[in-house]
């Protein structure tokens, strides 16, 4: 019988829940890349250790969580060297080979529009369109940069989805997502189609319109799911909500290392 398969991703980790996600993540079997902020990682270091020893994979999402595409080549390539230093600290003191470097563009801004709100204007764009990218030599700039310090694009199989083909997802150096829960509007004034409230998002978990990036429903392809460990206790109640509906819907995590 097929069953849906897909790869978990979460973003702004470490959070104060954290060593209580990786439990719970442990104890129901799902592999996971956390992507964490590498000023995060200081200030949870033990917690991160601690999930290496229990077989998560930590990635890089810099430092300090900026819009590349507001910083200068050589401030983003400082935020992405200082988090890569960072995480060779904790595999290095947890006794594990790091497995892999992986890494997420925070907002996925990848330094190519010539300025954060030009970025968050054409990443309106619908699912498929190629941006015309302002500053084209940052965003090179930086893909190299990533390139030089070992960082690879997972491998990410079964992902079989004409708008990701048509935005070259899996092409670069950084990690996107074909799944976005889209949870961070929790509670946020003007969200979209009222992705405030738990409901919303939870529903989008059961959509079906697989070339806008809502198909959770097609056994026909993996996925690529975004959430993220943030600290609102509401936000830490969503999480885990989040994750045992996947697993009701029969979703299993697989990892792509």
């Amino acid at each position: 019988m097929a069953v849906k398969e897909a790869y978990l991703t979460i973003d702004d980790a470490p959070g104060k829940d954290f060593r209580n996600k990786v439990a719970f993540l442990a104890q129901h079997d799902i592999p996971a890349i956390f992507f964490c902020v590498g000023e995060n990682i200081l200030q949870h270091e033990e917690e991160v250790i601690a999930a290496i020893r229990r077989g998560f994979v930590i990635g890089n999402h810099s430092w300090t969580h900026p819009h590349f595409s507001d910083l200068p080549v050589a401030e983003g390539q400082q935020e992405i060297r200082r988090t890569d230093e960072a995480i060779e600290t904790v595999y290095r003191k947890s006794g594990i080979a790091r497995p892999a470097k992986v890494f997420r563009f925070p907002f996925f801004d990848d330094g190519g529009a010539a300025n954060a709100a030009e970025y968050e204007a054409r990443s309106e764009q619908p699912s498929g369109e190629n941006p015309v990218c302002p500053r084209e030599d940052r965003r090179a700039a930086l893909q190299s940069f990533l390139g030089e310090l070992g960082y690879r694009q997972p491998d990410f199989r079964g992902i079989n989805l004409q708008w990701a083909s048509g935005q070259k997802l899996l092409d670069g150096y950084d990690v996107r997502c074909t799944f976005d829960q889209l949870e961070y509007w929790l509670n946020q004034p003007g969200a979209p189609g009222g992705l405030n409230q738990p409901a919303a998002i939870l529903a989008r978990i059961e959509a079906d319109d697989p070339e806008n990036g809502k198909a959770l429903n097609r056994l026909d392809t993996r996925d690529i799911i975004l959430i993220h460990d943030h600290d609102p206790e509401a936000s830490v109640a969503l999480f885990y909500q989040i994750i045992r509906r996947y697993l009701e819907k029969g979703i299993r995590f697989i990892t792509p290392f």
